[in-house]
């Protein structure tokens, strides 16, 4: 089926290609709203030094981020490469839902609309992560073995193709191995040919640049992906880009304590954390929150389509092309969903990691559960809703909201205006604590030439890339000083550094940035409450020069 097919079969239903423009629209309009969240920003950081790996993820989410080159700042350019990927998807999945046997025009408006208009649907039309990449890829390689599977055994090698680009996109892509296992399965014959086996000749071809880049530099991506994914572990040894010595924690009598703890006020004091569950409890706690976050990703839509199940509105008969397209759809369906679940009781999983599990569920309830039309284009219009306004408080923070526990205003508000304030201060290298806030604040202010302090947080690619460690440990003592922008309570002990001042910058729901200096032997009243974010600044003097 040809691109300009796939048109021509929208333009025969007006509801759904209403439907979809609609959803196109909001993307684009959420993704010119919301400001970039955190990782987001440091994607684009990475952007900036385009190359075949980094150290968190393979190099597909930066390559499609690449316009911010010419467009420094503008988040919609950063995000174009996302955008345009989740609009190609839309014919692409036209082509895959009839292909492997939705042919009805409600079956496969259904599909569409499940598929496009669910919350991480629309959400990850806009939001760059290594998602985009590897959704897109793999929406085209089911849609390349569906089309191999029915008269073109040759599409294997495009299957191929799309599989190592999702692969240099996101490592979870490697699920759909056993999706085209089961498929053989079905349709043994096609195991007799040489086509699959030299479509998996293409996908090693692809992965190739990438595999010496690893070799290169010492397997930093997998190392740091499999210790995340199978055992929690972010820390990974490796060479870092500067030599700077590693931050340590301050002591309690020490100055850096001293000046922090002059921001405290009485009723600043935490409550009691509960006590976290253990053993068994821990692992049901983990599944059932496993299963919710699954769920969740289907936004208003999971309304009408419970609704249909429960008054048993299913198909007479579901119309695959061949038992094989029918395992092609249902394993491609089921098999992230149950890989990941039988992970989830021992490690945390992340919602979006099995998230491409969405596209090939869309056909199966399309297939088998008829569900009523109005009540599922309502649920889309409040899934596009909900995602217009959450862009739009991140600009407009809403009334009714509490700023200070708010985790998408954390993400988003006031980087731009801080990253103003650290351009004004006087000429000195600037350091963060974080990933986070060097990609945000490298993100407004791509000139500050920002650097990641090593061994305050875990490392990272703005640890570990030589380009992106501006400054060496003899550049630090030929300035003489330097300032650390952190998120920490209490500034770390620098070796070879005193720490000289300490100021508190608060992001007031207002919008304005409020700064107090501290001083031990004065008294601290705070500018805002209900502050968004708190930051502190420090600025450190080489104890050559302190004394």
């Amino acid at each position: 089926m040809s691109l300009r097919s796939s048109l021509r079969d929208l333009s025969e239903n007006k509801t759904v290609l209403y439907a979809l423009i609609a959803i196109v629209v909001t993307r684009a309009i959420s993704g010119a709203l919301l400001a970039p969240i955190q990782d987001e920003a440091y994607y684009f950081y990475w952007a900036r030094f385009l190359d075949w790996g980094y150290f968190d993820h393979p190099p597909l989410v930066a390559w499609i981020s690449s316009l911010i080159q010419v467009f420094p700042s503008n988040v919609l350019a950063a995000r174009a490469g996302t955008i345009l990927l989740s609009v190609l998807s839309i014919p692409l999945m036209i082509s895959l839902f009839k292909t492997s046997g939705l042919r009805e025009k409600e079956s496969l408006g259904t599909a569409l609309i499940l598929a496009s208009g669910s919350l991480a649907g629309i959400l990850l039309g806009y939001i760059t992560t290594p998602d985009i990449p590897l959704i897109f890829c793999w929406i085209a390689a089911l849609h390349e073995c569906a089309k191999a599977l029915k008269d073109d055994p040759k599409r294997w090698l495009s299957a191929g193709l799309f599989t190592g680009l999702g692969i240099i996109g996101k490592y979870t892509m490697v699920l759909i191995g056993p999706v085209f296992l089961i498929t053989l399965l079905f349709h043994p014959r096609k195991l007799k040919n040489p086509w699959p086996f030299l479509g998996g000749l293409v996908c090693v071809l692809v992965l190739l640049p990438h595999i010496l880049w690893l070799k290169d530099n010492q397997w930093i991506t997998t190392r740091f992906q499999f210790g995340r994914g199978l055992m929690s572990q972010y820390g990974i040894d490796m060479k870092l880009g500067s030599d700077l010595p590693l931050a340590q924690g301050s002591l309690d009598s020490s100055k850096e304590a001293k000046l922090a703890h002059f921001f405290i006020l009485p009723e600043d004091e935490k409550p009691l954390s509960k006590p976290k569950a253990k053993g068994f409890k821990k692992a049901i706690q983990s599944f059932g929150d496993y299963l919710g976050s699954q769920l969740a990703l289907w936004g208003l839509l999971l309304v009408p389509l419970i609704y249909s199940l429960f008054k048993k509105n299913l198909r007479k008969k579901a119309e695959w092309t061949s038992p094989a397209h029918q395992a092609l759809i249902t394993s491609a369906a089921i098999a992230p969903v149950l890989i990941f679940g039988l992970l989830s009781p021992f490690q945390h999983v992340e919602a979006n990691w099995p998230a491409m599990y969405c596209i090939a569920a869309a056909a199966v309830f399309a297939q088998y559960v008829i569900i009523p039309k109005r009540l599922m284009l309502i649920a889309l219009g409040i899934n596009l809703a909900l995602s217009l306004i959450v862009s739009f408080h991140t600009v407009y923070p809403l009334p009714f909201t509490k700023p200070h526990k708010d985790r998408l205003l954390k993400e988003t508000h006031g980087y731009k205006d801080f990253a103003g304030l650290l351009a004004e201060l006087p000429p000195a290298p600037i350091f963060a604590d974080t990933y986070q806030n060097v990609g945000e604040l490298m993100f407004y202010q791509p000139n500050l030439k920002i650097q990641q302090w090593p061994g305050i947080a875990r490392t990272s690619e703005a640890a570990r890339r030589p380009e992106m460690s501006y400054w060496q440990w003899k550049d630090v003592e030929a300035e003489g000083g330097f300032f650390l922008v952190m998120d920490n309570f209490v500034p770390p002990y620098i070796p070879g550094a005193e720490i000289d001042s300490l100021t508190e910058i608060l992001d007031c729901p207002n919008g304005q940035l409020a700064l107090s200096k501290s001083n031990p032997l004065g008294l601290y009243q705070r500018p805002c409450e209900g502050r968004i974010h708190r930051w502190n600044l420090a600025y450190y003097l080489l104890k050559s020069k302190a004394e």
